[in-house]
């Protein structure tokens, strides 16, 4: 197969498959010699390496600065293994920084040794006393309040009870925001309570991952659980401008990194109805191994429009993962 970027033999991806598809039909091979047998010169065919060892597609092969080709299979698994790794180094980078935060909060400023009333830390552990804990503090607030909750979620009746109480702040004029799990939209149940709550005015957003359980009231306030592992043990009351800072801070970050939450998506997506073009499309490139930096590159969209592409794409397959994602809409013929 003879390619020439010359005379507009295409971009990366196709020079790419023509030194790929070289490859597999001569076995290990010297780049060099495999460049010229699909008619390039080296400077020419860079882009398209380069792109094989991104995709992982390409090894050393046992003879020096010999390749070996890797089947796409293989690339793909090894593809989602770098992506659980990325994973678990945020998820280690969050709890060092929540552990910093904490140690700044707990033992250096109350170091400095600031009014008693400025700064107020209280466990709260019955139900009764949490109950009345989360009245005062919606009564309290004027401005804005923010959430996010990694789930599991709770009873239909605590939800309907939560879908209440926030539309009374919405009505009051608060700015009322709230992050889930994308693994949230994946039940009718839990579909239907995040519709019921954007349907009242309240922002929601999904992020691939939610730390923990966080409430925060204006910027004086923050609710969260003693024991993350276990909420029902109690939750904390943090009082004091100085110390709910550092988790206004964290949960901006959250905001930033989530994906605005829509029943009816921009596009003229249908949860209950047919994938758009740019749905198939962003299915057939994930498939092929393509990361989302170079999906969006391709589709000429930004990073958060691919984000919530994948996470339409999901919610419509009804998927857990990237991966059973690509294996449901295989079985089904969409890709």
């Amino acid at each position: 197969m003879a390619i020439s970027a010359r005379n507009g033999g295409g971009d990366a991806g196709e020079i790419g498959l023509a030194l790929y598809q070289a490859l597999r039909s001569h076995g290990s091979s010297v780049p060099a010699k495999t460049t010229a047998a699909v008619g390039l010169t080296e400077a020419e065919a860079a882009a398209g390496w380069a792109e094989l060892w991104e995709l992982g597609l390409i090894r050393a092969g046992r003879l020096p600065e010999e390749v070996d080709p890797i089947e796409p299979d293989t690339a793909l698994l090894g593809l989602l293994a770098r992506q659980r790794e990325s994973l678990r180094a945020q998820r280690e980078d969050l709890s060092d920084m929540l552990r910093a935060a904490e140690s700044l909060m707990e033992r250096y400023r109350p170091s400095l040794l600031r009014e008693s009333s400025e700064i107020e830390v209280e466990l709260v552990t019955s139900d009764n006393q949490k109950r009345q804990l989360l009245a005062d503090f919606n009564a309290s607030i004027t401005v804005s309040t923010g959430s996010m909750h990694p789930g599991p979620l709770p009873p239909s009746e605590v939800l309907m009870h939560s879908v209440k109480a926030d539309s009374e702040l919405v009505e009051r004029g608060i700015k009322v925001r709230a992050i889930y799990p994308q693994s949230v939209d994946s039940a009718p149940r839990q579909r239907k309570y995040l519709g019921q709550l954007s349907a009242t005015g309240v922002e929601v957003r999904l992020a691939a991952q939610v730390p923990f359980d966080l409430l925060i009231g204006d910027s004086h306030t923050a609710l969260l659980t003693a024991n993350p592992e276990n909420p029902s043990e109690g939750a904390i009351v943090v009082r004091g401008t100085s110390l709910v800072r550092s988790y206004i801070a964290l949960y901006e970050d959250c905001w930033l990194r989530s994906v605005p939450y829509s029943a009816q998506a921009v596009g003229g997506f249908d949860p209950d109805g047919e994938l758009t073009d740019q749905h198939r499309t962003t299915m057939r490139l994930l498939a092929n191994g393509l990361t989302d930096e170079r999906i969006a590159r391709k589709l000429g969209v930004s990073l958060r429009t691919v984000s919530r592409l994948v996470s339409e794409i999901m919610r419509y397959l009804q998927a857990d993962s990237r991966f059973q994602a690509g294996v449901l809409a295989a079985t089904h013929g969409l890709i």
